[in-house]
């Protein structure tokens, strides 16, 4: 009944499927250094040793499981510590593999991300919650670790039975979406979204999905012409830019709509992303979006100058053009990676910093229980 492969094709080719894709992966990550990747493949080969004979209710070996949520990670960027902990986020519950010897064989740092997200016990429950949460207080890259992990799972959740689809998922709406939104990564929240209601409410996924698609297809043209023109002035100008445009993912589009808005009411279901190289180009890329577009009142939201306490960044104004209502976000390359991956889009800085005491605070008011409420 639940296949994710028919509609999440993308999502499922951002995982490596084994061990020959990740030892091919990892070398062309440029990140790494030679004494790291030593250290991944020897954290590779200790996931494989600890869960040999080990089978997933998927059929496949138990290991492609870490060796995918690692995998994602590293096409994120994240650093060698978080790959081994990635590669050994299970070993802890199911093998016989200690916090001790982790330590031993690959530092202190690494035991401490696989310690965070070591589940207490096998079900939804709130001391686990709230270890996740302390956890990610000290090292904010358990969290990575464990929406990699919840990402993964969701894509295969399809083989349990009805209730505990219904557990797991319901837990992702209320305790692991949350999570991304008050981090800012955007690009996993989406992901995540689209899945819950994959599995909630799979004919309104569907019939969601066809409007989506009739949507780009009726509009296809109007973005592009919006767009190109938009970028055509801009160059007369010396100014360059790139862009794409998207229709709202379907989850998204769905909690607006229980929210009691109209579908063709959401402001921002068709939306162009501008790439410029400076913030001060942004502002020239506004003023010309509003010479060939309707601006509507009120609908300019400048969030350059005033970021989102997640880190947002990003110019935005909804516009009529050709009689569609369409959102405009324009942004530099580092403001669409924060935008993409919140506190998670530059680890290279003090971790600890990019998680602020607004953060905190709102991540230890997120539900915490037993069994997630629907």
């Amino acid at each position: 009944m639940y296949d994710t492969n028919k509609y999440f094709d993308k999502l499922n080719k951002l995982f490596c499927k084994d061990y020959h894709e990740f030892i091919n992966l990892i070398p062309n990550c440029k990140r790494y250094s030679a004494d790291e990747i030593r250290l991944i493949y020897k954290a590779l080969h200790k996931a494989i040793s600890l869960h040999q004979g080990q089978v997933r209710k998927t059929g496949e070996e138990y290991v492609n499981h870490p060796i995918a949520v690692a995998s994602i990670l590293a096409y994120y960027g994240f650093d060698y510590e978080t790959i081994c902990a990635a590669l050994l986020h299970d070993s802890i519950e199911d093998t016989c593999y200690t916090l001790r010897d982790c330590e031993n064989d690959f530092g202190y740092n690494v035991a401490s991300l696989v310690d965070g997200v070591t589940k207490i016990g096998k079900d939804v429950n709130e001391p686990t919650h709230v270890k996740l949460i302390k956890s990610a207080e000290k090292d904010i890259r358990c969290i990575a670790i464990k929406l990699a992990d919840r990402l993964h799972n969701m894509l295969s959740l399809g083989v349990f039975k009805e209730e505990k689809i219904k557990e797991k998922t319901l837990e992702t709406v209320n305790f692991y979406i949350p999570i991304t939104k008050i981090l800012g990564i955007y690009r996993i929240k989406d992901e995540l979204q689209d899945l819950c209601m994959f599995y909630l409410y799979n004919d309104e996924f569907l019939n969601y999905k066809n409007k989506r698609e009739e949507l780009k297809k009726k509009n296809y043209g109007k973005l592009n012409r919006l767009a190109s023109l938009t970028q055509e002035n801009l160059s007369k100008q010396g100014v360059s830019m790139l862009y794409n445009y998207r229709i709202k993912n379907v989850g998204s589009v769905h909690e607006e709509v229980l929210k009691g808005t109209k579908l063709y009411d959401i402001d921002d279901l068709l939306a162009i992303k501008m790439i410029v190289k400076e913030p001060i180009m942004c502002y020239q890329g506004l003023g010309v979006v509003h010479g060939i577009s309707s601006p509507i009142n009120n609908g300019v939201e400048d969030f350059i100058a005033l970021p989102k306490s997640n880190g947002y960044k990003s110019l935005n104004t909804n516009v009529i053009y050709k009689d569609s209502c369409v959102q405009v976000r324009i942004r530099t390359e580092d403001m669409q990676k924060t935008n993409d991956l919140g506190v998670f889009s530059d680890l290279d800085a003090s971790v600890q910093k990019n998680v602020t005491e607004q953060m905190k605070k709102e991540l230890n008011k997120l539900p915490k229980s037993k069994k997630v409420i629907s």
